[in-house]
């Protein structure tokens, strides 16, 4: 296992923690993932869906259809559905819960992180939302360290040059 991924692995594992001891789901509890993704098989690679002990319950939106095809393989009693955050297809407060790791600052500008936040708070009752941490040593999107500590934008100046894309994995 890398270095990136014993990171992403606590950092995750972390967040997930904290979602289960603030939230407190239970066996009604209806949330939503929104950019969800899965991978049962990677043990450095902890996603919600994977460690939600009651799928029937969960809903996933993902803009990716390779993403939700593989949520519906394996995981066939969770809806999962092709969509975008920027305009979620369910009703007003249908979801107690809405879980969402590090996407809004994958969805636009302000005003399209404003309106995706807006549909957050319109379908659920509650919600965990992350983002990443600029004082976090390691920067996961660029895979470097130290990189968001720089001043003003020089964190965007580096992943100019190195022009790393996190989802494409290159």
């Amino acid at each position: 296992m890398s270095l990136f991924d014993k990171l992403s692995y606590i950092s995750r594992k972390r967040k997930l923690e904290l979602f289960y001891k603030i939230m407190r789901p239970t066996t009604q509890t209806k949330v939503l993932d929104i950019g969800g993704e899965t991978n049962p098989q990677a043990h450095s690679d902890l996603q919600f869906i994977d460690s939600y002990p009651w799928k029937n319950q969960v809903s996933v939106i993902n803009i990716s259809p390779q993403a939700i095809k593989l949520i519906k393989q394996n995981y066939p009693q969770a809806e999962a559905i092709v969509g975008d955050a920027l305009q979620l297809p369910w009703p007003d407060k249908y979801f107690d819960i809405i879980y969402s790791n590090a996407v809004i600052e994958h969805v636009g500008n302000l005003e399209k992180q404003k309106k995706m936040a807006a549909e957050v708070i319109r379908v659920a009752k509650s919600w965990f939302i992350t983002s990443p941490n600029r004082w976090y040593p390691f920067e996961f999107h660029m895979r470097l360290p130290f990189v968001t500590w720089l001043p003003f934008h020089g964190y965007l100046w580096a992943g100019k040059i190195i022009s790393y894309n996190h989802v494409k994995k290159r």
